[in-house]
């Protein structure tokens, strides 16, 4: 997947996320792609995992596999300005995405939901995204690969209360576990 990704960056001089997307559109048929069973062993339910696959390095963008336990939400986040790829390699994922406003106070407008399953990506590439995923089933865990163009260190997740938006910023927390 690594191979797909550099090759698919190193094709213009600016990223194109979508043309990554399309370089991992059959990842999920790879002899050797991740699933839920190499992450989760004798069927234990972990918790929600962020697991290194790469940092930057000659090419500036970090890739993530996330395990998703069942029926597991995030908040409603930002990604510091990157872009990225949401890939899903096994189970289905809820995306809300949304129109973060960062003036004169912060708000956001919904855009769309997207439910996505195995071989499906999403992309974002603009600093006014903002989403919530959902690991959409009842019962199984889901893994995607996240890719994004840079080292993803800190982001603010958003609370709505009422008519009023406000956020908290975070450190992002990463496994270093081969895989």
């Amino acid at each position: 997947m690594i191979a797909q990704i550099d090759a698919a960056i190193a094709q213009s001089a600016m990223v194109d996320v979508s043309a990554i997307g399309k370089a991992l559109s059959q990842a999920s048929r790879w002899p050797g792609c991740p699933r839920v069973a190499d992450l989760s062993p004798d069927g234990v339910t972990p918790s929600y995992r962020r697991i290194v696959l790469r940092t930057e390095g000659e090419r500036p963008y970090e890739a993530l596999l996330i395990l998703w336990p069942a029926e597991h939400v995030t908040p409603i986040h930002d990604h510091q300005g990157l872009w990225g790829l949401e890939y899903v390699l096994d189970g289905v994922l809820e995306v809300q995405s949304y129109e973060l406003l960062p003036s004169p106070a912060i708000h956001l407008e919904p855009r769309e939901t997207i439910v996505a399953g195995v071989g499906d990506y999403l992309t974002f590439s603009t600093s006014d995204y903002a989403h919530r995923c959902r690991n959409f089933s009842k019962s199984r865990q889901a893994l995607t690969l996240h890719v994004y163009g840079g080292s993803l260190d800190s982001y603010r997740s958003f609370h709505a209360d009422g008519d009023a938006w406000s956020c908290e910023h975070h450190q992002s927390a990463r496994e270093e576990v081969p895989v």
